[in-house]
């Protein structure tokens, strides 16, 4: 299959969200490309290589269990060709957000090895977005070669092959998704760094106090402080946060974006596992005639979150001589008006 069928196909079976699996069908053909699989191994191996013929690449190749294993194995990618008339054999592990599953670099070193008593030379690559350190010394021997890398540094080889509009495409994917991390402080980055505990201190004084108050009031207890944190990092916003029952989740406070300015975001996000899902579509097209500048993101399928929300730039709240208190407001006038949804729709499952 061509990429695109096979991105096709991806999409078409998930049963999730499948972002590690669609960014490895993306990448996978940037590899058919010699001088990249040459570079590519040279920034893993470092030994130099001066051509490559025959080469071949999959994706979602599953491996029949060995004795000892208790599963199949399935590499994200895998990437053969010859060199001087010798075979060479690549499993690519990819992750993201997740961890190493279960004995899994284990047990792709252990299918290597097969591939290395048949002659080939094998190479097991574990390609993270943050770093996890795994044990070089227990997957890099008896002549399979072990390495690490972040999707920072594959992007950094990419983009010295971004004359190729295929490859141009790929980088710019992954910035989109956040895979080209700078390792660069600009002069910018050092004064937010310098002011980033005044910062924090006045996002919190924005999401606690009156703010905090009236989310309480509105639908229950918040999220220990931590979720903060931790969205900033996984979800670019910083908000108070809760879990309405029935998969329902509310937020209030900062959506991070690339603008110039962030935005200020008072949402209702829903899981595709909602026992009312129908029935909440149904109310919030009926809330959204009365308040037209509340946005919705129905769900594209049965599989798909929905998002119903109200953005605005911090930058039209800047006006007034204490911003926070301005800011405050704003979003207890947004949330009143969620409350609203929820109160007219009590029969829908709310954490009450």
């Amino acid at each position: 299959m061509s990429a695109f069928e096979r991105l096709f196909y991806l999409l078409k079976n998930s049963t999730t969200t499948p972002w590690e699996d669609y960014l490895t069908e993306v990448v996978a053909p940037v590899f058919q490309k010699k001088e990249i699989l040459i570079s590519f191994l040279y920034k893993c191996t470092g030994v130099k290589l001066n051509d490559v013929s025959g080469i071949k690449v999959n994706t979602q190749k599953t491996y029949t269990q060995l004795p000892g294993h208790s599963t199949d194995s399935r590499p994200d990618l895998i990437i053969s060709f010859q060199h001087n008339k010798k075979r060479h054999h690549i499993f690519i592990e990819n992750k993201l957000g997740s961890g190493e599953g279960m004995q899994q670099l284990q047990r792709y070193f252990d299918h290597l090895q097969e591939h290395q008593k048949k002659g080939y030379s094998t190479y097991l690559i574990y390609v993270t977005k943050h770093y996890d350190p795994k044990e070089k010394a227990a997957f890099s021997h008896k002549g399979t070669i072990f390495c690490q890398l972040q999707w920072y540094q594959i992007y950094q080889l990419l983009r010295a092959f971004e004359d190729d509009l295929y490859v141009k495409e790929v980088t710019t994917y992954m910035e989109e998704i956040n895979l080209n991390e700078s390792r660069r402080f600009t002069p910018t980055d050092i004064t937010a760094l310098q002011n980033l505990k005044r910062l924090q201190s006045m996002l919190d004084q924005t999401l606690d106090g009156k703010h905090k108050e009236s989310f309480e009031g509105f639908f229950g207890k918040s999220m220990q402080w931590l979720n903060r944190a931790n969205q900033l990092r996984s979800d670019n916003r910083y908000v108070l946060y809760n879990d309405q029952s029935d998969w329902k989740f509310i937020g209030s406070g900062f959506w991070f974006t690339d603008e110039e300015y962030p935005t200020l975001t008072v949402f209702l996000e829903v899981h595709p596992n909602c026992n009312h899902k129908e029935e909440l579509i149904k109310a919030i097209r009926n809330f959204q005639t009365i308040h037209p500048d509340w946005e919705f993101d129905e769900p594209s399928d049965e599989k798909d979150w929905m998002l119903l929300y109200h953005d605005i730039s911090l930058l039209n709240l800047l006006s007034s001589v204490d911003h926070i208190d301005n800011i405050q407001e704003h979003l207890i006038n947004k949330m009143r008006i969620l409350f609203d949804l929820k109160e007219n729709n009590s029969e829908l499952g709310w954490l009450k």
